[in-house]
């Protein structure tokens, strides 16, 4: 319920009022210093309750004179997977008393830069970052001031704590799956354009240590670069890959989205999923349960990614000294129609 007076949001000064003490008495009790009497201190903690009066965050900042706020950045908000995260690390932030602001980098290497560099503002103590175009020797260069935590893939930014996914050894999962339903002209999809590292080189990577294992062939003509991983790519790529009898029969895509696009116009055209070609994806994205068919794809534990990342920054700021940490968050291969064996 929302603290209320005459309309507005109830103040201190509304709290000292009804108890009939003075605002610094007030402010005493909030801070739970002993120098307010019993008596005194029950009479103020009754006029919070009748006022509803809740401190604000921004104030809570001020007096502790420790930052509660991270700052949470993110490619592109409208991803599903982002979205989830952001809303996991929100969760698990809030039940440490940690507020989170969002930042959306866009994937340019110049904001991420920004951002990475982690220079105290807006009462910000501590940054979260998923960086798309950082490389190895960029992370090299900054020297951030606040606690500051790598999320995604393992960047080699030695200098900062990392929280990452294994998506070499997911992917192996994934190809071990495909060939053990018999599947034996693959296809990969979501290579970013321009890049050796990222998720798409990451995944590309383990699906190849399995096929090499199994003597199957994986060549360049088979390895679909593509400007982003969204939906609206998944099709145009769809569009014109050759399946089924005479092309692939599975297409591994680097994200959900790429995936529900592939199907989208392997349906449109004419071309049978799983019978045709298996389509997998990646994230474990809500409507990949509710595509035709549903979606095979890799989830990862967010949860424990966004546990892991705000310890890293709880950690950090005790002791700024700490020699930078990496944790790898669990993944899990979920099954579902789109690979079924026919």
């Amino acid at each position: 319920m929302t603290s209320l007076v005459r309309g507005r949001p109830a103040t201190v000064k509304d709290v000292a009022r009804r108890a009939g003490v003075s605002a610094s008495t007030v402010s005493n009790v909030l801070h739970g210093r002993s120098s307010v009497a019993g008596e005194i201190r029950a009479r103020v903690e009754a006029a919070i309750a009748e006022v509803g009066y809740v401190p604000s965050a921004a104030g809570r900042l001020l007096r502790s004179g420790t930052s509660e706020v991270i700052q949470l950045a993110l490619p592109d908000i409208r991803s599903p997977y982002y979205s989830a995260l952001a809303h996991t690390v929100i969760q698990r932030a809030r039940g440490l008393g940690m507020t989170v602001v969002i930042e959306e980098t866009g994937g340019v290497v110049e904001q991420e830069q920004r951002v990475a560099s982690s220079h105290p503002h807006r009462g910000v103590g501590g940054t979260l970052i998923c960086p798309m175009s950082l490389t190895s020797d960029d992370l090299a260069e900054l020297r951030p001031e606040l606690p500051t935590v790598l999320l995604g893939e393992h960047t080699r930014g030695d200098a900062f704590d990392q929280v990452f996914i294994d998506s070499r050894a997911a992917a192996r999962d994934v190809a071990t799956h495909l060939v053990a339903t018999g599947r034996r002209r693959f296809a990969f999809v979501g290579t970013e354009h321009g890049k050796g590292t990222g998720p798409g080189a990451l995944r590309l990577e383990g699906v190849r240590d399995v096929l090499r294992a199994e003597g199957l062939d994986l060549p360049d003509s088979a390895v679909l670069g593509t400007p982003d991983f969204g939906r609206e790519t998944g099709v145009a790529v769809g569009e014109r890959l050759p399946a089924g009898e005479s092309g692939y029969d599975a297409v591994v895509c680097a994200t959900d989205e790429l995936a529900v696009g592939v199907l989208h116009a392997l349906t449109g055209r004419g071309i049978e999923v799983p019978r045709d070609v298996a389509v997998t994806g990646w994230d474990d994205a809500p409507e990949s349960r509710y595509v035709t068919p549903s979606l095979t794809t890799v989830a990862h534990d967010l949860d424990d990614l966004a546990a892991a990342a705000l310890g890293f920054v709880t950690a950090r700021r005790a002791d700024p000294a700490r020699r930078p940490g990496r944790h790898v968050s669990p993944h899990r291969l979920v099954v579902r129609d789109s690979t079924r064996a026919v």
